[in-house]
């Protein structure tokens, strides 16, 4: 009843006659718009089977056979999704579903068109969400501040909502996921992830000429959801349903089921369509971005073309003595919705930048600075040193390319999943300076010109290092102790960053636990680099950590007292204390760690004379 009243308003508002779902019966034959190739829509013969009863909850969904000469030759297509099914000239809804693989009937399930309509609705009514929100906010610091652990991207995209339907077999028409610009042995490791959440990833070429992009959208057009555009291009693809005079709805199905949303949307040029008994795909490339996606709902997705999405430009400057200077530029989509998953398309954008600069895969070393701009004015600064320390290629964990790739998008990732009132990021700048050859070398020992001193003296520290190739080299460092020191015994600690930064999360991890977002910065600020070596003498005092303050020494009836429910604050029982640290830069790239005990000298006990004795004895207060 309510789509009676409604459907005449709808149709008026989208230039188009609709035939609801009440109306749409078993054998009657209709037509099919959408893009082979190009930007042409071409028309296939659209026959409805059935109609399956609630395949979502309260949503019924029309199964179709698909004629004609291309749709016989190619079956239901990926990038098809959204393609406007009509009955009689009156539109029916959205191709939105297939079978799987190796069909021979090209047979298909359409989304009602009312069902779409919902998003306007919900788009009238529009409240912001936050959708994804992010990922485990602990798990991006210790890639940014160690490094990733094994398969830590992969294990981000846990996050994302699989897009399987409840039928057994009709499932949502993949989207196109196009990388262009990307070699294939960068994205193909994450082939399977990409396809659980809906997307046919396929390596494209560059972009497309933006001499023939159409001036506007028709039903049938083929439209992007762009992740990353400019040099390089992350995209994926489907077709468009309806249009009004600034929206259209387009997919026939979500994308990730998200509510409000703002991704860029652009018109897309079909390069070619690809039959396959795998699953037939279009290849298409994003050309100009003309509005943004506001609805990502089951139904499908509606965008405007009066509003433009925001974006984060990125720049990456690379300067090497042999290949010369290069720099690539793109912007990526800033949209809270999807914080977990945009970090990972800016880190093999990033690689493939650093790879399609440097033109060979020989050991090489990175200096890189970078800085990431806030909405407020604020800026994070950060640098570190990388090399190949091992023969691994490319695209391996390890190597300096990668690692560069982790190492930013695992402070975007901070920066973008968490729960802070934060401001937004607004620009990337990165700055890569290339050394040929690989810079590696290991703490092989170090060694103290004593192992007993009082407060207040100086040790001669003695660090050897030793590379890859045998070559070694000694570092000496003069330390000079506090003149005030309680502990009987303190320990030197000699280490890389990772090795030193590992041990400290273990050891103290209320430090590096944030509490807002301007603690967030500081401790992304305190980063340490990987061609530094880092020494401390730490000791054994028990504490409590009370916000930012510690307390050491405290009596064990205090420290009860301390730690109960009553005090107000954060506290952390503290087992030891830094007393000195320094950090000395090397030009390699550091691995490993040492330490040794350093004993310090007790001072005399005082002696209390005795009533009895004529001249007392001398005392010694410390």
């Amino acid at each position: 009843m309510v789509w009676c009243f409604f459907a005449p308003l709808f149709a008026s508002e989208w230039n188009a006659e609709i035939m609801p779902l009440k109306d749409v019966q078993p054998g009657m034959s209709g037509i099919g718009k959408t893009v082979f190739y190009g930007e042409e829509i071409e028309d296939f013969g659209v026959q409805v089977v059935d109609i399956i009863k609630d395949f979502y909850p309260k949503t019924d969904i029309i199964l179709v056979r698909l004629t004609g000469a291309k749709a016989e030759k190619t079956g239901v297509v990926s990038g098809m999704s959204g393609s406007p099914v009509y009955i009689d000239g009156k539109l029916v809804g959205a191709l939105s579903l297939r079978f799987g693989q190796f069909m021979k009937e090209p047979i298909g399930g359409v989304m009602p068109i009312e069902h779409m309509f919902k998003l306007v609705s919900s788009e009238n009514v529009r409240q912001i969400e936050t959708g994804l929100s992010g990922g485990n906010i602990m798990s991006y610091l210790q890639s940014a501040l160690i490094k990733p652990e094994e398969n830590f991207w992969v294990k981000q995209f846990k996050t994302v909502p699989e897009t399987n339907s409840t039928f057994p077999s009709l499932k949502n028409i993949h989207a196109p996921l196009v990388f262009s610009g990307f070699n294939e042995e960068i994205i193909s490791p994450y082939q399977d992830v990409f396809e659980t959440m809906g997307f046919k990833v396929m390596a494209g070429g560059g972009q497309s000429s933006q001499t023939d992009v159409p001036k506007d959208f028709q039903p049938g057009s083929a439209v992007s959801q762009v992740f990353i555009s400019g040099d390089y291009t992350i995209e994926a693809t489907g077709t468009v349903t309806a249009v009004n005079d600034h929206r259209i709805l387009a997919f026939g199905h979500q994308i990730f089921n998200l509510g409000p949303v703002n991704f860029p949307m652009s018109h897309a040029k079909i390069l070619v369509t690809l039959p396959s008994l795998m699953g037939s795909s279009k290849m298409a490339v994003a050309t100009d971005i003309v509005g943004t996606f506001r609805q990502d709902r089951l139904a499908g997705v509606l965008g405007d073309l009066s509003v433009l999405p925001e974006m984060v430009p990125v720049s990456l400057d690379i300067n090497s003595p042999i290949d010369g200077k290069n720099n690539y530029s793109f912007k990526m989509a800033s949209d809270r919705s999807l914080n977990n998953l945009m970090p990972f398309f800016l880190r093999i954008a990033l690689i493939q930048g650093l790879t399609t600069a440097r033109l060979s895969s020989s050991n090489n070393s990175l200096y890189l600075n970078g800085t990431i701009h806030f909405s407020d004015g604020r800026k994070l600064n950060f640098k570190d040193f990388f090399s190949s320390y091992q023969n691994l290629g490319f695209f391996a964990p390890g190597n300096d390319v990668t690692a560069v790739g982790d190492l930013v998008a695992g402070l975007m990732g901070v920066l973008m999943v968490n729960n802070f009132k934060a401001p937004e990021v607004t620009k990337v700048d990165l700055s890569v300076q290339n050394v040929p050859g690989e810079h590696v070398a290991g703490i092989s020992s170090i060694q103290l010109d004593k192992v007993e001193v009082s407060p207040g003296d100086s040790l001669t520290l003695t660090i050897r290092l030793k590379d890859s190739f045998e070559n070694r080299k000694n570092i000496v460092e003069k330390i000079k102790l506090p003149q005030k020191i309680s502990a009987k015994k303190l320990t030197l600690i000699v280490s890389c960053s990772e090795t030193l930064t590992q041990y400290e999360v273990q050891a103290s991890r209320y430090r590096f636990v944030p509490k807002n977002f301007r603690h967030l910065l500081e401790i992304l600020s305190r980063r340490r680099q990987s061609n530094n070596i880092y020494i401390q003498l730490r000791a054994r005092e028990t504490g409590l950590a009370i916000n930012d303050d510690e307390l050491v020494g405290l009596p064990p009836s205090i420290m009860n007292v301390m730690n109960s429910e009553s005090i107000q604050g954060e506290e952390n029982v503290m087992n030891d204390r830094v007393l000195y640290e320094t950090n000395i830069s090397t030009e390699y790239m550091l691995r490993g760690a040492k330490k040794m005990s350093v004993n310090i000298k007790q001072p005399a006990k005082a002696v209390v004379p005795s009533f009895d004795e004529e001249t007392p004895k001398e005392t010694f207060f410390w």
